[in-house]
């Protein structure tokens, strides 16, 4: 996770960690359906977008990850990202 918070930095965002709760379909953690930023629940009503990136780590190695943007029951739009470890970050720019 910090070489994914390092990339982003690069890139002129910030990130955080955050728990989501998704589900598990014929893949590994498709669709969010809740996050949790703090101790606040934020409860996902609908799948705006969502991407595959891949970038190349310093060291040679690929790195792919999983990017949602997700509009919650509370109006929030949110730009999640679940890195090829399985942690979740909520993307600012």
């Amino acid at each position: 996770m910090a070489r994914n918070a390092a990339n982003m930095r690069k890139a002129g965002m910030t990130s955080e960690p955050v728990e989501v709760v998704s589900y598990s379909g014929g893949r590994v953690d498709e669709r969010p359906r809740s996050v949790t930023i703090g101790v606040r629940k934020h409860t996902v009503a609908r799948l705006l977008s969502e991407s595959i990136e891949e970038s190349e780590g310093i060291d040679g190695s690929r790195e792919r990850r999983h990017r949602y943007r997700v509009l919650t029951e509370d109006g929030l739009t949110l730009d999640l990202i679940r890195s090829g470890d399985g942690s979740w970050l909520l993307s600012r720019r």
